[in-house]
C-alpha cells in the first residue's frame, strides 16, 4: 500500500475517533482526492451522508472507513 493511501486512511481513522472523543454527530472525512475514490473500490472507505435536521438543516457528505480499512490501518500502524 502507498504512503498516500495510508495516509488517506489514517485521516479517515483520526476523523472517526476525534468525533467519538467529542461525541460529535459528523464522524466522515471530506475530501476530493483521487485515492478516496481508489479505496472506495478496493473496499476500505465507503461513502456516506448525514442528514442533520431542525431549523439550520443540512446534509453532509464524505468518507468513512469499513471494517477492512480499519483493519487495513491498525495493522500498518504496528
Amino acid at each position: 500500500m502507498k504512503k498516500t493511501e495510508l495516509a488517506m486512511l489514517e485521516k479517515a481513522y483520526s476523523a472517526e475517533t476525534d468525533a467519538a472523543l467529542e461525541r460529535s454527530v459528523c464522524h466522515l472525512m471530506q475530501t476530493k482526492s483521487k485515492v478516496a475514490d481508489k479505496l472506495v473500490e478496493e473496499g476500505l472507505l465507503r461513502r456516506a451522508e448525514i442528514k442533520i435536521s431542525g431549523p439550520l438543516a443540512c446534509t453532509i457528505q464524505g468518507y468513512e472507513l469499513t471494517d477492512a480499512g480499519r483493519l487495513t490501518y491498525c495493522l500498518s500502524c504496528s
